[in-house]
């Protein structure tokens, strides 16, 4: 009997012993697919490490095609994170100054993005991005996600997205919002599928962006820029039809500037102040050339048209770019637009 007792309690503890163990086993792959899953690429390869887990892993290769005025500021803020970057421009001297920057700099396209991870594209017009999409951009790695900071219509996005999920690769389409001396600090407007941004949002606020907002669908982000760069349009002929009008009418330019940026007028903006000294002054240094924004203002025109808002003010924006435009103001800054209105009716 005592015999008995003694077998079934050895039993019993074997049986605890073994539902222990079974017990902790579950628990090391549950702790092990935490790791796992925090440690995926943008691909969703397993990137196993040693020693203790860490927030971010800085191993995924980011490209950038497009080495100008934002790419090139895109490119170097990723370099300064601590990203693999590889950069693609046409011109040389937008590729010497990235590679100043500490960019591997190529002009071969395909050759750049043909190990990426995360694409940036940021390129002047439309005809670019379609360009791309097609002849390069198609050659990423499957499960590749391109994220374009290019001002484009949302037909281009929604076409470049379905050209590239044939071959695999996602596409986001993120214009900017910001100037370029704040990178890092920018807000991207995207359009596409959630859960890419969601997969690319910690590389981007590690590098380009303080803000990264999904939007809506693809093709968003990009009526969002244009409606924000019709206003950076208005503001800007509306600032050099103001000057102009004081200085018709007796009073001094720089006197009406300085008196309202700093009245505290509900009409003051940011931009009102950054470019209404330099109309007074002449400084059209480009920091937004006047030929891209009249391209965005007649993108803007373009949508209204297709969408049937209306836009009588659209219009009247690009009349004014085109004028400045026809003056061979367009490499110059957008405030050059001021030397429109020194023509128009008469230079006094």
């Amino acid at each position: 009997m005592g015999g008995d007792v003694r077998v079934r309690r050895a039993r019993g503890q074997h049986r605890r012993r073994r539902a222990d163990l079974r017990r902790a086993r579950r628990h090391r792959r549950v702790r092990r697919a935490e790791r796992v899953r925090r440690h995926r690429d943008l691909h969703g390869r397993v990137r196993r490490v040693e020693g203790p887990v860490r927030e971010t892993v800085m191993t995924q290769k980011i490209r950038v095609l497009g080495l100008g005025t934002m790419g090139g500021r895109s490119a170097a803020a990723a370099v300064a994170a601590g990203y693999d970057v590889r950069g693609f421009d046409p011109s040389p001297a937008a590729r010497e100054a990235a590679a100043a920057a500490g960019v591997r700099a190529s002009d071969d396209a395909a050759s750049v993005v043909a190990d990426a991870d995360l694409v940036l594209v940021s390129v002047p017009r439309p005809e670019h991005v379609r360009a791309l999409a097609t002849e390069v951009l198609v050659k990423a790695p499957a499960g590749a996600i391109v994220v374009d900071l290019s001002t484009i219509d949302p037909a281009t996005a929604r076409a470049a997205a379905g050209q590239l999920a044939e071959s695999g690769v996602t596409y986001v389409d993120a214009p900017v919002l910001g100037r370029p001396a704040t990178c890092g600090s920018w807000t991207l407007v995207c359009g596409g599928p959630a859960a890419a941004i969601d997969t690319v949002r910690t590389h981007l606020t590690a590098t380009v962006a303080a803000k990264v907002i999904h939007v809506g669908e693809t093709g968003a982000g990009s009526v969002v820029k244009i409606a924000n760069n019709l206003m950076f349009g208005a503001i800007n002929a509306i600032t050099a039809e103001a000057i102009t009008l004081c200085q018709r009418s007796g009073v001094d330019a720089r006197t009406f500037v300085d008196t309202v940026a700093e009245s505290g007028a509900a009409t003051v903006s940011n931009l009102f102040r950054e470019i209404a000294p330099k109309m007074v002054t002449g400084d059209d240094d480009p920091a937004f050339a006047l030929e891209l924004l009249a391209k965005d203002n007649q993108l803007a025109l373009d949508l209204a048209e297709a969408s049937g808002a209306p836009a009588p003010l659209a219009r009247a924006v690009v009349d004014v770019n085109e004028i400045g435009l026809g003056q061979g103001l367009g490499p110059r800054d957008s405030g050059a637009v001021v030397k429109v209105y020194a023509e128009l009716g008469g230079a006094r």
